[in-house]
């Protein structure tokens, strides 16, 4: 275990990685084809059972279901800016691009104003529900859901943003405890020594 500089936790590298952790890195790197973890699942490597609840998690979110993988992937950018998470606004905006996702979403996030986003208006009702659960989910009602219906989403799709919503409430708050600030700050030499790469 290494103690990388910057993070607060300890994360187990890539090339020391065994048994179940190993076997996670493995289908972690495999699902992105990047050649590398992604740093953040690096943050709870220490605890295999961890770990795998996080990919689960990650999974539920992106492998498939009734949202646009593009909403999804700014669901998560624009909880990320809400709560002040740099590293987690440029992963979601780096897939953003990997995904070729109208290059709306991305420049969505540099509009402080939800009003003023260059996105369509039903994309827009799902951010003011995400800052919501992000700021106040406790007064959340009814005509929230209602609104979000009268823009045309389904329940399935309502469901599904409120689970990427509160499943980024938690990631960005777990990378910025632990110290995780930018692309590639765990990045190291892969299961076979190679060169680091960048998230």
């Amino acid at each position: 275990m290494d103690r990388p500089h910057g993070v607060r936790v300890p994360v187990v590298d890539e090339s020391a990685a065994v048994d179940t952790t190993a076997a996670l890195y493995e289908e972690i790197r495999a699902h992105f084809g990047l050649g590398l973890v992604p740093d953040v699942f690096k943050l709870v490597s220490t605890r295999p059972d961890y770990l795998k609840v996080f990919w689960d998690g990650y999974r539920s979110v992106f492998d498939e279901g009734f949202l646009d993988r593009g909403v999804k992937e700014l669901i998560a950018a624009f909880v990320a800016q809400e709560v002040g998470c740099g590293y987690c606004v440029d992963a979601h905006v780096l897939f953003l691009d990997m995904i070729g996702a109208d290059r709306r979403l991305a420049s969505a996030l540099r509009v402080a104003d939800i009003d003023d986003m260059p996105v369509p208006a039903a994309v827009r009702e799902v951010l003011r529900l995400a800052r919501r659960i992000t700021r106040e989910a406790y007064r959340i009602g009814q005509e929230d859901f209602d609104r979000l219906k009268g823009c045309g989403w389904s329940d399935d799709q309502i469901l599904e943003a409120v689970w990427t919503a509160c499943q980024f409430n938690w990631v960005t708050r777990m990378v910025n405890a632990a110290g995780l600030v930018e692309l590639g700050q765990l990045a190291g030499p892969g299961p076979s020594g190679g060169d680091p790469g960048t998230e």
